[in-house]
């Protein structure tokens, strides 16, 4: 039986790459007559740079920038050809700052500004950017910034470029338009940028933001759009996906004509997922989490729709698993059998999958063999 395994990451537990081998060593613990193929995917949310990297034999190029808070970082970005795979996380991500200090008004998005700029300058022509995991809330002001765009307050004093700035723009200066640049935005959220399920209110408190805040960053938010659109005679306060990332996709799709691309699709068209369907006959894909979100687009679902196309088996498992999840999948399970705490299920999360899908493979196996 072939067996195509394609997972998401576990956030906070297992990238997608360790999930997939660690299925592929259950199942051929249990029998060498599986045929295995991995192929790890994504929908823009963590670990979505990895799995471009390694699909497009990309390079990865090291780089020192400044960290969501200022501080120096050491991050990374990857570069196949003229194009340049970037991962907002690796430069303005929740993950370099601890959650004591989390604080979007302070936050910045100028070292993915960095990133940017220096993959422009050695030649790309091509950005990909995804926008998963980020700590900022500051629509793409201190990215621009970092590609020489300049913004001032009413008194004409300079901004640093934090999600505290936004409500003080007065004044924009446009620096370099990067006009033969094509920039696609890797996105697994359709949140707008204003209003109750915007980048404030929904992502804000994720990032640190109180109450107080989030009402601060909504008023900087609706202020830079206005300041943007009449820069540009377009509105972008209402397209779907502009709310990720702290919206920091709007400044590059007004000035730079960025296109926001749904991260699954994407991700398995460059992936050739069809290919890889075709040739099994199950598919395992999973998350972190499975419940009525999932099916927002996200990695699994994707995975499941393509299999469903061409009428093969797709099962689900996920570190958690809660209701309200259709019938795309023919079997979802959780890894968790028993009351056990969220610490424990996440550290032990690769022994959890082991043993499951050891369990699972027995299961696959007698049935083959009925």
């Amino acid at each position: 039986m072939k067996i195509l395994i394609a997972p998401n990451s576990m956030k906070g537990s297992l990238n997608a790459f360790d999930f997939a081998d660690t299925v592929e060593k259950a199942f051929l613990k249990v029998s060498s007559s599986f045929e295995i193929r991995k192929v790890p995917v994504a929908d823009g949310g963590d670990f979505t740079g990895e799995v471009l990297k390694r699909s497009l034999n990309a390079k990865e190029i090291q780089l020192e920038v400044s960290g969501p808070l200022g501080e120096k970082v050491n991050s990374k970005y990857a570069k196949s050809n003229k194009t340049a795979i970037i991962e907002m996380a690796d430069a303005s991500g929740m993950k370099l700052v601890s959650a004591d200090k989390l604080n979007p008004l302070k936050a910045s998005s100028y070292g993915t500004g960095e990133l940017i700029k220096d993959a422009i300058s050695k030649g790309c022509n091509t950005v990909y950017l995804a926008i998963g995991g980020s700590a900022t809330v500051d629509g793409g002001i201190g990215m621009m910034k970092a590609l020489s765009f300049r913004f001032f307050d009413k008194n004409g004093k300079e901004l640093e470029g934090v999600g505290g700035d936004l409500n003080n723009v007065y004044k924009i200066v446009l620096g370099e338009i990067f006009e033969k640049v094509d920039f696609k935005i890797i996105c697994d959220v359709d949140n707008p940028l204003l209003g109750e399920n915007g980048a404030a209110h929904i992502f804000g408190p994720q990032k640190g933001a109180t109450p107080e805040m989030v009402e601060i960053l909504e008023a900087g938010l609706e202020n830079w759009e206005h300041l943007i659109s009449n820069d540009t005679g377009k509105q972008y306060k209402n397209i779907a996906g502009a709310g990720a990332a702290g919206g920091i996709a709007v400044p590059l799709m007004a000035w730079f004509d960025a296109e926001m691309v749904a991260g699954a699709n994407f991700i398995l068209d460059a992936l050739d997922f069809e290919k890889h369907v075709q040739w099994s006959d199950m598919v395992i894909t999973g998350e972190g989490k499975i419940d009525s979100q999932t099916e927002n687009n996200k990695a699994p679902f994707a995975v499941a729709q393509v299999a469903k196309k061409y009428s093969k088996l797709v099962f689900a498992v996920g570190g958690a698993v809660e209701g309200g999840i259709s019938g795309v999948f023919d079997g979802v399970f959780s890894l968790v059998n028993g009351p056990v705490s969220l610490e424990y299920a996440m550290e032990n999360a690769e022994e959890l999958l082991l043993n499951f899908s050891t369990e699972f493979a027995k299961t696959i196996l007698a049935l083959k063999e009925v």
